[in-house]
Formats: structure tokens, sequence, C-alpha cells
């Protein structure tokens, strides 16, 4: 049996601007210690054994396939939006690992955080097939013609409102923040790829997120 190739994402998929005298990127924060082994002791033997449906490339092998280097994923329940709240009431408790097949986005693997509370250690929490995996490095790619990217480092970050199906990756620097959502945007006065700041965002979410509390049984 072949061995795994499982390769740390670089360039062109961690930009580098330079920009006059400033060197600014597009960066990932550090990535868990395990975790990339977590993804291929999990992504593999389902790759194996469901070859044709497993993820979006019928009859990938697993040799083929890089594991991106990871960035955190971060929700925001609807009464925080509802309430004007947004960045600063987002919470993390995963990392995506998005996973290639040459350049093709073919899915994202999550990891989640221990626990130590429960003294559960770093877990594989799901494989999805699409997962915005596609849509998360099409908004890395616009980001980085972004003149903010020129001036200062922003982390790379997904961030998702789950009541009201809202997904966007979030580009967090020292000085300020920048949010673009990814498609669909169900109809939203928001382009999808396009810069936002967190005032903007909350404008178009937060009577959305109001509605949203009207309606029972919701995950909010």
């Amino acid at each position: 049996m072949k061995s795994i190739r499982l390769l740390a994402l670089t360039t062109p998929f961690l930009f580098f601007v330079l920009g006059g005298n400033c060197n600014a990127a597009i960066l990932y924060p550090k990535a868990p210690e395990g975790g990339r082994q977590c993804v291929i002791e999990n992504v593999g033997p389902l790759v194996r054994e469901h070859p044709n449906d497993t993820l979006a490339l019928p009859g990938l092998r697993m040799e083929n396939l890089t594991i991106a280097e990871p960035h955190r994923e971060y929700a925001v329940a609807a009464t925080d939006v509802a309430a004007g709240h947004l960045l600063s009431s987002a919470t993390s408790k995963s990392w995506r690992y998005i996973l290639l097949h040459g350049t093709n986005a073919v899915g994202v693997a999550t990891v989640a955080d221990p626990d130590p509370k429960t003294g559960r250690a770093l877990s594989f929490a799901g494989l999805y097939e699409t997962g915005f995996s596609s849509e998360t490095l099409e908004a890395t790619r616009k980001a980085k013609e972004l003149p903010q990217i020129k001036k200062q480092d922003y982390e790379l970050r997904f961030l998702e409102v789950p009541a009201i199906h809202f997904v966007a990756v979030w580009l967090h620097g020292k000085s300020d923040d920048i949010i673009m959502p990814l498609p669909p945007t169900f109809g939203r006065n928001l382009n999808a790829f396009q810069p936002y700041s967190e005032s903007e965002i909350i404008k178009v979410l937060k009577p959305e997120a109001k509605e949203v509390m009207k309606a029972p049984n919701l995950i909010r």
C-alpha cells in the first residue's frame, strides 16, 4: 500500500503581499499539536472504505490528498446578533482543515479542541464533502487584492451564524476586521466575496436574527 502524501499548504494559498516597506500577509494560526495526525487517522479509513462517495471527487486516492494548514471555526448565536453583537461574541471549539486534490478543494475535515473539564483529547469532529472549502479559498484569493492586506497581517478565520445560515471568511487584524460573506447569501443585501466591516454585517443580520428569535425550537 502506498504511503499517504500529506503536505502542508503553502503558496499560493498562504498569501504574502509585498507593498512598499511593509510585508503583510494572510496568516494561519498556530496549528494544534496532533491535529494533522488526527485528520490522517480518520479521513484515511473513510476514503478507503467509501472511495466513490466520501469526498467531492469520486475515486479519490488518499495518497494524492493535500491537507491544508488549519484555521479556526467561529460561531455566533442568533441571540447575540439580535443584541447587536457579532465578533465579540464569537466562540471557537474546532479547527478546519481544507482538503485538496491538486489545487481543487474537495472537502473539509474538522478537529475539536481538547476539553479540560472531561479530559477529552483533541478529537476528530467530522468530514464534509464541501464544507465551504472552495468558497473559503476563493475568498482568500480575492482578499489578497484588498488594500488593507498590504498594510498589516490578518489571521484567516471561518465565521458562521448557524441559526440564520450565514457563513463568511473573517480576516482578523490588530486594528480592524474584514468579513467576506460566502455564497449563497440568500437574497441578503450582501455580495459574496466582498469585504464588509463588522458594523455593516450586523446592520444586515440583526433584523433577521430578531425574527429568528420569535420562532420556537430553533438553534439560536
